[in-house]
């Protein structure tokens, strides 16, 4: 339990000055209550958590402006849970539908210390408001607190135990399959990381005797057999034994010098970092940054490849630093900070990328700043969209679009355990010829995989509100845009 999480966090300066290389970060107009865990919705809007301020069982929506501007878009909300669930650290997803968005667990429900097995259920109503019920966790399950889940290539989504070896399978409301044990000691403080071939990676921060014994282990779940499997040794331990925190672990883009690209795992109450190759699937040291660590922490990939990391010295200490690891050259290097750092600890923020490929940084604040990374994008990783036509019904729903690289290539965003905010699905964006931007909503793929060249689709349906007219089409996964068609609205 870490109960010197539960500070209410006092407003901060906004500090937006930029530096070289472009870096520089930009503010949202203030959000009705204090912000914690972002989700990206399929209509291009952002649901926020309201956290650590009294008010945990409700969430409320950030929608775009005009110009698809979200740092002078409008709040709506509070959507509030079920009465008596409110919880910190929990797991959460939306669903392939679209429409569903799965919450369980916590560490904390209504400020007190618990690993609670209570969940709640939201349904989405496009371009509309969020509404929430129970949700009934797995059978026989005396915890889940702060336990990591994943969306998996496959559609299912699979749930972690905290603090037992269990996982598993949601298949709709109040309904559960038994999953595969992992093979450490128990799930509590790892994190799961979406793999390209399907397989999910996580690094233990046990001893682990099944997988020679070692407290420098990884495992994987493989789709195939249903089951974990010892994966590579890291070179070194990165977590202490008395607080077995852990950072983030960031699916990389492929490059020259990882072909399959690669995960980047930072250490919890340690300086250390692993860099796991795809292509030879082993792990090797990678870049330290003075004494700054990451018991606990958010990493996400900018469009350019490079993975913007939040660190702190020590446990659960202030000082934070936002930080870049450059695949490529192998460096990670400081990167201007917002208003939130130096003040906070690691453990506090929460980054999501954006559909404008801006990474939204929160830390139980009332304003969401945005990093504007350098610019340019990886080559080969952008979505390809295939329209079978270029007219559509307005207001019309389930239109299908095909593409490449649908999903993209990562989940992008990373925590740990304690929050999920994967984007890798597609969203559909509409331009006007006076730049005004629509947003389609998305929903049913075809298949959730991040594999390269993966071909798909996608259902979308056109918000009622958006005029007739010529609009070029493209879609947007995890903040980089695909090409752009030129359709009808008639």
């Amino acid at each position: 339990m870490k109960v010197a999480r539960i500070i209410g966090i006092a407003m901060l300066a906004m500090l937006l000055v930029g530096i070289a290389g472009a870096q520089s970060w930009t503010a949202v107009k203030a959000a009705p209550n204090l912000i914690g865990p972002m989700l990206q919705l399929r209509d291009g809007r952002i649901l926020a958590h309201s956290d650590q301020g009294g008010n945990a069982n409700q969430w409320f929506i950030l929608a775009p402006d005009a110009n698809g501007k979200y740092e002078t878009g409008t709040w709506s909300g509070p959507f509030a849970m079920q009465s008596g669930y409110a919880p910190f650290f929990f797991s959460s997803a939306v669903m392939l539908d679209g429409k569903t968005i799965v919450v369980e667990g916590g560490e904390y429900n209504n400020g007190s210390a618990v690993w609670t097995t209570i969940g709640s259920r939201g349904t989405v109503t496009p371009f509309g408001s969020v509404s929430w019920v129970v949700n009934n966790p797995p059978s026989g399950w005396g915890t889940i607190g702060d336990a990591q889940s994943d969306l998996l290539a496959n559609g299912k989504y699979m749930q972690a135990n905290c603090c037992t070896k269990q996982t598993a399978f949601y298949n709709g409301p109040n309904s559960w399959t038994a999953g595969p044990n992992v093979l450490a000691v128990r799930n509590d403080e790892s994190g799961y990381t979406a793999l390209p071939d399907g397989r999910l990676l996580m690094v233990d921060v046990q001893v682990n005797s099944n997988c020679s014994n070692s407290s420098k282990s990884s495992e994987y779940y493989d789709p195939n057999d249903n089951l974990w499997h010892c994966g590579p040794q890291l070179t070194q331990q990165l977590w202490q034994q008395s607080d077995q925190e852990l950072g983030s672990a960031v699916l990389f883009y492929p490059s020259n010098k990882y072909p399959k690209g690669g995960v980047f795992q930072y250490g919890g109450n340690s300086t250390f970092t692993q860099v796991l190759d795809l292509n030879s699937f082993t792990w090797a040291a990678g870049p330290t940054l003075g004494n700054l660590q990451q018991a606990d922490g958010p990493g996400a990939l900018e469009p350019n490849g490079k993975v913007l990391e939040q660190l702190s010295p020590g446990l659960f200490q202030s000082g934070c630093q936002f930080a870049e690891f450059d695949p490529v050259a192998g460096t990670l290097t400081n990167t201007v900070n917002n208003g939130f750092c130096p003040g906070d600890s690691s453990f506090v923020g929460h980054l999501m990328i954006f559909p404008t490929g801006q990474i939204g940084s929160m830390d139980y604040d009332t304003v969401i700043q945005l990093y504007n990374p350098a610019p340019g994008v990886v080559s080969g990783v952008a979505p390809t969209i295939i329209p079978s036509t270029t007219a559509y019904a307005a207001g019309s729903s389930n239109n299908i679009l095909y593409g490449i690289q649908l999903n993209g290539l990562t989940e992008n965003n990373s925590y740990g355990d304690d929050y999920q905010a994967a984007t890798n699905y597609p969203l559909i964006r509409f331009t006007d010829s006076n730049n005004k931007v629509w947003y389609g909503f998305t929903h049913d793929d075809s298949s959730h995989s991040i594999a390269p060249g993966k071909v798909s689709f996608t259902k979308f349906d056109l918000n009622p509100a958006m005029p007739k007219g010529t609009y070029k089409m493209q879609v947007v996964t995890n903040g980089i845009g695909s090409n752009s068609v030129q359709v009808q609205i008639h």
